[in-house]
């Protein structure tokens, strides 16, 4: 179905549907504080997308679907350098990251599973009764980082979650200079139009507070030992697969 008000967007403005931008891509997976660096990156000048945009990187208008959305939320000019899109599932991977400068952000075991069930509290969804279900989500997503990795040879930054919110101004100052971006990244960071809503992004009150916020560990949530254990054995082989990038 075409979506003719985000086709008459590409139409009210020829030279963003025109031209060629260059691109970023955050490989994670979900409450791996991927929602504030993405806010980080889409506050910088030179960057446009701030979102998950759950278009399939395999698509071959996939670049003109994202021009439309950000267009549709005046997120995009001719003036920005860079397309952003974070992906936490692998139906939207791209085949070949030889077109995108590669971000890859992942969060220890025990925190990001604990995380993934609290977050089905928020939006009363099936992830929060199911340990089973969030750590097999979490174990393949890793398994798919690490395949598409290995089949490309290209330099990659590499994020750990807690080194974003304890080693901030480190983590940001060294990916503007993988960006090579003329403007430095900083903590503080925008609200936009989506900014809060499940589909696209973090849905608690934290991400609208424009700054980094060091969140709670969800002591109450249990996730079994033996889960654990299998899902530091994923988090070991992506940290040093790409450690050696």
């Amino acid at each position: 179905m075409v979506n003719f008000k985000k086709l008459s967007q590409l139409i009210m403005h020829p030279m963003v549907a025109t031209k060629k931008y260059n691109k970023i891509i955050l490989l994670s997976h979900m409450r791996s504080r991927s929602s504030v660096l993405s806010h980080i990156l889409g506050s910088n000048s030179e960057i446009s997308g701030y979102y998950e945009q759950h278009q399939r990187h395999t698509d071959p208008f996939y670049e003109i679907k994202i021009k439309a959305n950000l267009l549709q939320d005046n997120s995009l000019s001719y003036q920005h350098r860079y397309l952003y899109d974070k992906v936490l599932h692998e139906r939207f991977d791209p085949q070949t990251l030889e077109a995108y400068k590669v971000v890859v952000l992942i969060r220890k075991p025990p925190s990001a599973l604990k995380s993934i069930m609290s977050m089905g509290g928020i939006t009363n969804s099936l992830w929060q009764e199911d340990p089973y279900r969030a750590f097999a989500y979490y174990c393949h997503r890793l398994q798919g980082i690490i395949n598409i990795i290995e089949k490309n040879k290209i330099d990659i930054f590499f994020v750990e979650a807690d080194d974003l919110v304890e080693k901030t101004d480190d983590v940001l100052n060294e990916l503007s200079v993988f960006l090579e971006l003329d403007s430095p990244l900083t903590s503080n960071y925008k609200s936009f139009g989506k900014t809060g809503e499940a589909i696209y992004g973090d849905p608690s009150d934290n991400i609208k507070s424009g700054t980094i916020v060091k969140t709670e560990n969800h002591t109450k949530v249990m996730i079994p030992d033996e889960l654990l254990a299998i899902a530091q054995h994923y988090y070991d082989r992506c940290q040093k697969l790409c450690a050696k990038k």
